[in-house]
C-alpha cells in the first residue's frame, strides 16, 4: 500500500514536469488543459478530445452552455464526488476561488490548479468537488 502510494506520487510529479512551461493562454495552457494533460498522461484517456477553444471567450462561452465549470467538467468526467477527502492523489478536483472555479490536480492536502501566473498551491479546504482518477 505504501509503496504504491509513493509510486503514485512519483508518476504525478513526473506528470508536473512533463507539462511544458509557457506562457497561460486559453485552449493550450490554461487550468483545463493542464488538467486534462496529467489525467491523460496518468490513464491513457484524453477526456479534452471534443472541447475546442482559443480564447477566453470561447471558454467562458462553452461553461456558459453546460452552467458552470463543475458541470462542463461532468460531462466527459462523469458526475463528480461531493466528499473530496477520499479522492485519490492525482485526482481532478474543482476549486473554488473568491474570483471563479479552476481545475486542478489533488495531491496530498492540496490542489495543484494552473493560474495565470503558473502553479498555485490551493488548499483542500477550497476543493468543493472531484473525480476519483481510479473511476476515469
Amino acid at each position: 500500500q505504501k509503496h504504491s502510494f509513493a509510486i503514485m506520487k512519483l508518476k504525478i510529479f513526473q506528470s508536473f514536469n512533463k507539462w511544458r512551461k509557457r506562457q497561460f493562454d486559453y485552449g493550450d495552457s490554461d487550468c483545463c488543459q493542464f488538467v486534462g494533460f496529467v489525467v491523460h498522461d496518468l490513464t491513457g484517456k484524453d477526456f479534452l478530445a471534443n472541447f475546442y477553444y482559443k480564447s477566453e471567450s470561447a471558454a467562458n462561452r462553452i461553461i456558459a452552455d453546460y452552467g458552470s465549470l463543475e458541470t462542463t467538467a461532468a460531462t466527459v468526467l462523469g458526475d463528480p464526488q461531493k466528499d473530496i477527502h477520499n479522492l485519490e492523489d492525482g485526482s481532478p478536483v474543482l476549486v473554488e476561488m473568491p474570483y471563479g472555479q479552476l481545475l486542478g490536480v489533488k495531491v496530498g492536502a492540496v490542489a495543484v490548479c494552473l493560474g495565470k501566473t503558473g502553479f498555485v498551491n490551493i488548499p483542500s479546504k477550497m476543493v468543493k468537488s472531484g473525480w476519483d482518477l481510479c473511476r476515469l
